[in-house]
C-alpha cells in the first residue's frame, strides 16, 4: 500500500490484516548542531519511501541481564541498533476499515533512559484490528533528550535547554495530526497513551499550552496521577547539577563557560562534536553516581519556563490541565509497592495517586476520568502484576512472550483491548451496558479491576 504524505510517498507492508509502515521520519536527525536543539521538521523526499523495517532506537545504555531483558529484549527482531538518528514512528492501519478511523499514539517507557517504539511488546496488530490506527514513536533519551543547563539555553525561548525528548513527542504528534488522514485516520480524534516514563511524559504534556488541539484523549499507565511517587517536576537548578557532573567528566568547566564567551564557545563545540558513544560513556558515569547518591533519575523533564512553566502537581491541583477525557491506572505490584505481591489497593501509592488525579479532573472540568487497576498475576514466575505487565494484554502481543499464557490470558487481553479501543474511539471505555465503568469521583471513587 502506498500513501502520499505532505513530505512524500510512503510504501508499507501488509501483514496479518494490517497495513504497517515502519521507520517513518517525523523530524530531521538531531545530530551535529541539532544535537541539543528542538526537533526540526523533516525534509521532503522524491520517489517512494520504503517503510518496511524499523529504524534505529535512540541512544541508550546496553541491555543488561535481568528481569526486563528476559521480558522485553531477548528477541533480536525487535532490538534495533542505537543511533542519534532515531526520530522515527511506526503506523499500523487495519486493512478492511474505511476512512476517519480513530488514532492512538503510544509513548514508550524506560525511565527516560531506554526503550523504543519498536520494542516488544509493542506489536500493534491486535489493537489496530479493533478499529484503531496505532502509532508508536521514538524520542530522544537520557542526556540527548533531557540535558538541562543554561549553557544550552536559547535566548527568548528555551533559556536552560532540556525537555528535547518532550519536544520530540510533540513533533511526532504534530506529524501524525498533519498526515494521518492520508492513512485513513481522523486527525480530530487522536488519543495519546503511554506507560511509565511515557505516561510521565504525557502527563507533563497535559499541562502545557503547546499541546492544545493536538490530541483529544489521554491514557496514563503506571506513570500518571496527582503526587505520583514516581514522577518529579524537576527545577532547572537541580537539573543543572546533573549536567555539571557530565560536563566535568568530558572536560568542561561549567563556571568558566558561563562567564567567558570564549569558554562557552569551546564548551558548546565540544558538546556538539563529541561522539555519541563517548557521550554515552560519560552519561553512564553520571547515572551511576546519581544512583549511589540516591538522587534519582538524572535526566528527566524539567520546569523550563517555556514548555512546563510551574510545578506539575500545583497545576493539577488548580485544574490547569487539558480539558480532555482521561483513562488512568496502575498495577497491583507496581514499582511503588513493597513486599509480597498483590498488596491491597489501599496501600498502593501509585493507585492512590491515580484516584486523586481522576477526582480532580471530574471536579474541575466537565470531562471524565476513568481509573483501572490491573491485578492479574502473570504466569511463568512469581512477579505478580508487575510494572509493565499489562502491556502484553493492551497490545494483544502475548504470542511474542516467553510466558506460558493460557486461553484465559487471551480472553483478558481481548477484554482490555475492547475497553482501550472504545476509549480511543469515543472517550468512554464502556463496551456494553451490563457492567458500567463509572468515572472516579469523590462521591464515588470507582475503579475497574482487571484480573482473571
Amino acid at each position: 500500500m502506498n500513501v502520499n504524505t505532505k513530505y512524500g510517498a510512503i510504501r508499507g507492508i501488509l501483514s496479518e490484516g494490517c497495513y504497517i509502515f515502519k521507520g517513518i521520519p517525523y523530524a530531521q536527525p538531531p545530530v551535529g548542531e541539532l544535537r541539543f536543539k528542538k526537533p526540526q521538521k523533516p525534509e521532503s523526499w522524491t520517489g517512494v519511501y520504503n517503510a518496511d523495517h524499523y529504524r534505529s532506537r535512540s541512544m541508550q545504555g546496553p541491555i543488561r541481564e535481568g528481569f526486563y531483558k528476559k521480558e522485553f529484549y531477548d528477541n533480536p527482531d525487535f532490538l534495533e541498533e542505537r543511533s542519534e538518528d532515531s526520530l522515527y514512528l511506526n503506523i499500523w492501519r487495519p486493512q478492511n476499515k474505511e476512512k476517519n478511523l480513530p488514532v492512538a499514539i503510544y509513548v514508550h517507557g524506560g525511565a527516560f533512559m531506554g526503550g523504543a517504539g519498536s520494542n516488544l511488546p509493542f506489536v500493534c496488530t491486535e489493537l489496530a484490528l479493533s478499529g484503531v490506527i496505532v502509532v508508536t514513536i521514538n524520542y530522544r533519551l537520557g542526556a540527548f533528550g533531557f540535558l538541562c543547563h543554561p549553557l544550552l539555553g536559547v535566548a527568548g525561548e528555551n533559556e536552560a535547554g532540556g525537555n528535547y525528548g518532550l519536544w520530540d513527542q510533540l513533533a511526532a504528534f504534530s506529524w501524525v495530526k498533519e498526515n494521518i488522514e492520508s492513512f485513513g485516520g481522523d486527525s480530530e480524534n487522536i488519543t495519546v497513551f503511554g506507560q511509565s516514563a511515557g505516561a510521565m511524559s504525557l502527563q507533563t504534556l497535559a499541562l502545557v499550552s503547546q499541546s492544545e488541539g493536538v490530541f483529544q484523549k489521554m491514557i496514563l499507565q503506571s506513570g500518571g496521577g496527582y503526587n505520583n511517587p514516581l514522577a518529579e517536576y524537576r527545577t532547572v537548578e537541580k537539573a543543572s547539577t546533573f549536567a555539571e557532573d557530565l560536563f566535568e567528566i568530558i572536560g568542561i568547566d561549567s563556571k568558566k563557560c558561563m562567564t567567558s564567551a570564549r569558554e562557552k564557545k569551546q564548551a558548546l563545540e565540544l558538546l556538539y562534536n563529541i561522539s555519541s558513544e563517548d557521550l554515552m560513556q560519560a552519561v553512564g558515569k553520571v547515572i551511576a553516581k546519581s544512583f549511589v547518591e540516591r538522587k534519582g533519575m538524572p535526566f528527566v523533564p524539567v520546569i523550563d519556563g517555556e514548555l512546563l512553566i510551574r510545578d506539575g502537581n500545583a497545576l493539577i491541583k488548580q485544574g490547569v490541565f487539558l480539558p480532555i477525557n482521561y483513562l488512568i491506572g496502575s498495577n497491583a505490584d507496581d514499582l511503588t509497592t513493597e513486599g509480597t505481591v498483590n498488596k491491597a489497593p489501599e496501600v498502593n501509592m501509585m493507585h492512590q495517586s491515580d484516584l486523586e488525579f481522576a477526582k480532580i479532573v471530574n471536579e474541575k472540568t466537565r470531562n471524565k476520568a476513568y481509573v483501572y487497576y490491573f491485578d492479574h498475576r502473570l504466569p511463568g514466575d512469581d512477579s505478580g502484576a508487575f510494572h509493565s505487565g499489562e502491556l502484553w494484554y493492551i497490545f494483544g502481543s502475548l504470542k511474542y512472550s516467553w510466558r506460558p499464557f493460557t486461553d484465559n490470558d487471551y480472553i483478558l487481553s481481548q477484554k482490555m483491548i475492547a475497553h482501550w479501543s472504545q476509549f480511543m474511539k469515543t472517550g468512554n471505555p464502556n463496551v456494553d451496558e451490563s457492567h458500567q465503568w463509572l468515572p472516579c469521583t469523590r462521591e464515588n471513587p470507582y475503579y475497574k479491576v482487571f484480573s482473571m
